[in-house]
């Protein structure tokens, strides 16, 4: 997404006088919006297969089951682990096969995502454009010149606030972090800001007596409950992008929407 033109329309919003809509912050919006549905329907082509995926390490001790958004759904540690492993190696081993079953779905990306890069991006969609003025301003009655100009004024501001709210909220999920740990602390966990996971601490006391079963299910709970503190980071950045999109939908092509209305030539 080529934020900095949020940045730049800030700018544009600025230079207004009045409630006037300047020529080149029409253009700006209309070039942004396009950019960014070519880019999006790129990455909509490239998204994994939604599936669930199973993985294991390579001693063949740890089966990882993964969610279609790589959510750890299941981890199952074999009944003979001591015999390929310890209590100060199993985290690891158990990073090792999160890792490759992961991996699947980047690998997968990464061949779409390379293929994709060797074509052109597609064209722009059209964006359904409102058909009256009761859809842009809410309003079931005639809209003169001048309301229309600073209605449009009021829009065009909505959208800049909304693409500055989207950035920042990106900049903001960029950085969070998660950490979860297990009732008694036998589990530690935490999510860098990529959402990989740079930590899974075991007790090694906790080990030494824990049944595989348990030490299974104990582990996917504590990497469960940070992956969802990583969701509730990011839900915000979803509420944002759809609050932009709505602006966005309300501004439609902002040629044709300046033209309706008399405003430009």
């Amino acid at each position: 997404m080529r934020l900095g033109a949020a940045r730049r329309g800030a700018d544009a919003g600025r230079r207004r006088e009045g409630y006037a809509v300047p020529k080149d912050f029409r253009e700006e919006l209309h070039e942004l919006r396009e950019q960014n549905d070519r880019e999006i329907q790129a990455l909509e082509a490239a998204a994994p297969e939604r599936i669930e995926r199973e993985g294991n390490d390579e001693l063949d001790i740890v089966t990882v089951r993964i969610g279609p958004d790589g959510d750890v759904r299941d981890v199952r540690i074999s009944p003979h682990w001591r015999t390929r492993a310890d209590e100060v190696s199993l985290s690891d081993v158990i990073l090792e096969a999160l890792v490759r079953t992961q991996g699947s779905v980047l690998d997968e990306f990464a061949t779409k995502v390379e293929a994709i890069d060797a074509q052109p991006l597609p064209p722009a969609r059209p964006m359904p454009m409102p058909q009256d003025s009761g859809e842009i301003f809410g309003r079931t009655e005639p809209v003169s010149r001048e309301e229309a100009e600073r209605l449009l004024g009021e829009i065009f501001g909505e959208a800049e606030q909304a693409l500055a709210a989207l950035e920042s909220s990106l900049d903001s999920a960029s950085a969070h972090t998660a950490s979860a740990r297990s009732r008694r602390g036998e589990v530690h966990v935490e999510i860098d800001s990529s959402g990989e996971i740079s930590r899974l601490e075991l007790d090694p006391r906790w080990l030494a007596g824990a049944h595989p079963a348990n030490i299974g299910r104990l582990v996917g709970d504590t990497l469960q409950d940070a992956q969802r503190q990583m969701m509730a980071g990011f839900a915000t950045v979803s509420e944002t992008a759809r609050s932009t999109q709505e602006a966005m939908r309300r501004l439609g092509d902002p040629h044709t929407l300046s033209r309706r209305f008399g405003l430009q030539p």
